[in-house]
């Protein structure tokens, strides 16, 4: 078993980047050999793809990870289907996005066929979600190939320090939340700016660290700018996964207020560090999170104040690691392509 995991990596420590640097990590833990091709800002195309042919005849597994919420994704995804059958490989694709369900259900039939033909190189295919198998299988992917597994894959808790300001800013508000985000539309920065300043109105020393989102912040300082809320949120952009987990396990609760998601990895890592979570009801939340209703500033800020007085529903429970079913998913898809070649 050689593994080649192709999709982005930090920075930035978004949840696709977070979980093939986990997978890497895992897998190296086990022994199992396991490299890692960058997709994101590619300087060379024709260097990435020479590289990707080199390990595809060396006999290396690929596994390819994507948002799969647009042709750019599933053109990506075709051609490294492609190039990871020229030795008659395996090949495993995994789809991220909470979008990709609407995406594809808006499938006409070219959109459609491409679908088809890029599953068509892949021997499983694994959906952080089963609203994205669902949209699969309407459109005639056979279930027996798709998985549904989420990304988490466990951590560890973190040793880092963070910067002394960072501390400093973080003392002196209470109580504290977190987000991990970027800045587009369906993240609802808006939704928690909202949620914010209706709680500062009780609580004024409330604070919130913003992790994330490094590019295009322009109109988010704005907007905390018109509510007055500079000196409640940090816009912290871009960190080190380790210091965004130190950030999660110091807060008083995490905040998810995206209008669409997939199976966020940020939830049970603030879950598995003790961390009470405050999220939408979209994609899939694990047991131990409080869910208000996508886009309800209201209502998310009524839901903060039941987890920060305790009333956090069971507290939390993240789930188990999956990187033995994600070893068995491999394991399979392995001997599959070896007793087909035979």
């Amino acid at each position: 078993m050689k593994i080649l995991l192709i999709g982005p990596c930090p920075p930035p420590h978004g949840g696709i980047s977070v979980h093939i640097m986990r997978i890497e990590h895992d897998l190296k833990a086990a022994g199992i050999p396991c490299e890692v091709v960058n997709t994101a800002g590619v300087r060379s195309w024709i260097g990435f793809w020479t590289a990707l042919v080199r390990y595809a005849l060396r006999g290396w597994t690929f596994h390819f990870h994507t948002n799969g919420h647009n042709r750019k994704s599933w053109l990506l995804a075709l051609a490294c289907g492609m190039v990871g059958n020229l030795a008659g490989g395996a090949c495993i694709l995994t789809l991220h996005s909470g979008i990709a369900p609407v995406w594809l259900a808006a499938a006409g039939a070219l959109r459609c066929a491409l679908v088809r033909f890029t599953c068509l190189h892949y021997t499983r295919i694994i959906g952080v979600n089963a609203p994205i198998r669902d949209a699969l299988v309407s459109l005639e992917i056979p279930a027996e190939r798709i998985d549904v597994m989420p990304a988490f894959l466990g951590i560890e808790r973190s040793q880092a320090a963070l910067d002394p300001a960072v501390l400093s800013w973080m003392r002196a508000r209470r109580p504290l939340l977190s987000t991990a985000l970027f800045f587009r539309p369906e993240y609802g920065f808006e939704v928690l700016v909202e949620a914010i300043g209706r709680l500062r109105e009780s609580r004024t020393s409330i604070g919130c660290i913003v992790m994330g989102g490094s590019d295009d912040r322009t109109a988010a300082e704005r907007l905390l700018r018109e509510r007055g809320l500079e000196q409640n949120v940090l816009l912290l952009g871009d960190i080190d996964h380790e210091a965004c987990l130190a950030v999660m396990a110091a807060s008083d609760v995490f905040v998810r207020a995206t209008l669409e998601d997939g199976d966020s990895i940020s939830v049970r890592e603030a879950l598995s560090l003790g961390t009470p979570v405050v999220a939408s009801r979209v994609g899939t939340r694990p047991v131990g999170a409080m869910l208000f209703e996508p886009g309800d500033a209201t209502e998310l800020a009524a839901r903060i104040e039941l987890a920060l007085a305790g009333g956090n529903e069971g507290r939390p429970a993240a789930g188990a690691s999956n990187i033995d079913r994600l070893l068995h998913i491999y394991e399979e898809a392995i001997s599959g392509m070896d007793y087909a070649a035979a």
